[in-house]
């Protein structure tokens, strides 16, 4: 990657995370250390991995879901900034009654969002069926599922993961938002996930970790692991809940933390003194 490129993916990652802390304020929104957790894999794969814009087809684009749909806010960004709708859209529309843009996505084409998700586990089942149907009508379109690792609780996350081992499905790629932290606790101590790469590796799947606020090295681990053939695809992104807020930092408070003005402030201050990479 380009060092302008790299600095401009760097500076829009910043942004974003300002708006998340603006909008969450304003809005008494809940999940921002989700937001923060996945907001660079976000960059990376709408702005230096997917085809996905608002002037292609449908047809042409990409298929995305996230999974880990109480990250909405952060989804609901980053398809700002592809401008399928406005900055004053969301605000009109987030968290509102009737509104288009709930604490959770729905399926809405015309706002760019593919699938719609709330209740964990079925992102990469239904993420297999449509990559599955690609193959089988010889499109070559990619299907990309962002999950949480608290979400790996879920019974139906392994039927998912089998079956798309069994079937070979190289078009699809899965992001685990690796941050080691849930709703109430760490994911060691509430259901022990243990080694994922050995899992996904005997259920027949491409592997690769990666710096999951490093967007360079994401869109590295990303082209590397399109080269893979004939399996699945999972890049194990490694991340920190809070990302860049001193007090939400690896704090599972941070997933229900609504911010008060002190909390507003001390964000911004936080945000303010980063420096871009």
């Amino acid at each position: 990657m380009k060092k302008k490129n790299k600095n401009k993916l760097n500076n829009l990652s910043l942004f974003f995370k300002k708006k998340i802390i603006e909008i969450s304020y304003f809005k008494k929104a809940h999940h921002i250390g989700s937001c923060l957790s996945c907001v660079d894999i976000l960059v990376a794969l709408f702005f230096g991995v997917m085809k996905h814009s608002k002037n292609n087809p449908i047809s042409k684009n990409d298929f995305f879901i996230i999974s880990k749909g109480h990250a909405a806010l952060a989804y609901y960004l980053i398809l700002m900034k592809k401008n399928f709708f406005s900055e004053k859209y969301l605000i009109d529309n987030f968290l509102v009654d009737d509104g288009t843009l709930g604490g959770h996505p729905d399926k809405n084409k015309k706002l760019g969002i593919d699938y719609c998700s709330g209740s964990l586990g079925h992102g990469i089942s239904v993420g297999s069926g449509v990559a599955l149907s690609y193959l089988k009508d010889k499109k070559k379109n990619k299907v990309f599922v962002l999950i949480g690792d608290g979400e790996c609780n879920e019974g139906m996350i392994w039927e998912a993961i089998l079956f798309a081992g069994h079937q070979k499905l190289h078009n699809l790629f899965v992001i685990i938002d690796y941050n080691k932290l849930q709703g109430f606790g760490s994911t060691t101590e509430i259901l022990n996930l243990s080694s994922l790469k050995k899992k996904f590796e005997n259920f027949n799947w491409n592997i690769l970790e990666a710096d999951g606020h490093n967007i360079q090295n994401l869109t590295q681990q990303f082209k590397k692991i399109s080269s893979f053939k004939d399996k699945p695809n999972l890049i194990i992104a490694n991340t920190v809940k809070g990302k860049g807020i001193s007090f939400m930092e690896n704090k599972f408070e941070s997933h229900y933390q609504v911010l008060d003005n002190k909390d507003y402030l001390q964000s911004l201050k936080d945000l303010i003194g980063q420096k871009i990479r």
